[in-house]
């Protein structure tokens, strides 16, 4: 087998809030599920918001709609959280550890390690959070089976609706890992560079953006970091993900891109040296 799995094995045992998390979050769903399944004033609830509103589709579509945003953004959310506490601290953990001399000993090369680190924060993390979509849609499947009241209120009639669900929002997630991997990169570099990397770059790029208002009057650098940062929920929340990508000029994807493969050489440089600073940057 090759070295990446037993890699990422370690990755999953050594970042343990990445499963804890998600983990209790599927617990306070079970016991919202159980609540709702046990309680007659539920059922009693949705029949009387029928009957007051008279249109039942309407109430139907708009119900299940918010419903399932609101499981899609949680944990998207969620994924989003963990991808990028992961990513700020791994490498860092490592150097501060020792373990990083252990690695950089064994036959694996620097780029297989930062491949591991981006795959495990940008496609694991998401693909575990997306086990509490499918999770939600089992519950809601089986209320929507238990109960007729409660079934004119849901969208999930079938196990092949559920798992078609589940694929779609990892598709999505996917797609935002992309929109995430020039960020990531980036992240990773600074991470060996400072203790606490999502800090100095929200300060960073807050600084440079209004010194260039402030001393040139360009707004040009204000509207790519904003355009970059709201990109990934934009991703998440639209009815179509790539119309979200469609919205961003090239010129700016393409100025991503560039600081994404930046990030990533300073960063297979940075992680093959033992001692890294600011003053060794440029040496």
């Amino acid at each position: 087998m090759h070295p990446s799995f037993y890699m990422l094995e370690k990755e999953l045992i050594e970042h343990k809030i990445n499963t804890r998390l998600p983990l209790f979050a599927a617990l306070c769903g079970l016991l919202l599920f159980v609540s709702l399944f046990f309680s007659g004033q539920a059922q009693l609830a949705f029949s009387s918001q029928i009957e007051v509103n008279g249109d039942m589709s309407d109430l139907h579509r708009e119900f299940a709609q918010n419903l399932n945003s609101a499981i899609y953004f949680g944990t998207g959310l969620i994924s989003l959280l963990l991808s990028m506490l992961y990513l700020s601290k791994t490498l860092r953990k490592e150097r501060q550890e020792g373990s990083s001399m252990f690695w950089r000993s064994m036959p694996i090369s620097n780029a297989t390690t930062h491949g591991v680190k981006l795959g495990f924060g940008l496609v694991a993390i998401p693909a575990i959070c997306a086990l509490l979509v499918l999770f939600a849609d089992c519950l809601l499947w089986l209320l929507n089976v238990s109960s007729e009241q409660v079934a004119l209120m849901l969208e999930q009639p079938s196990l092949f609706y559920v798992l078609s669900n589940w694929i779609v929002f990892f598709g999505r997630m996917m797609v935002i890992a992309l929109v995430l991997l020039p960020l990531a990169t980036v992240t990773l570099a600074i991470s060996q560079l400072v203790n606490s990397p999502l800090l100095v770059m929200f300060i960073s790029s807050f600084a440079i953006k209004w010194l260039a208002i402030a001393l040139f009057g360009f707004h040009g650098i204000k509207d790519f970091f904003y355009v970059i940062t709201s990109l990934p929920m934009k991703v998440l929340t639209a009815s179509n993900q790539f119309s979200a990508l469609s919205e961003v000029s090239l010129l700016s994807l393409g100025i991503y891109a560039l600081i994404g493969i930046g990030g990533y050489l300073l960063s297979l440089k940075l992680n093959r040296t033992d001692d890294v600073s600011l003053k060794t940057l440029f040496q």
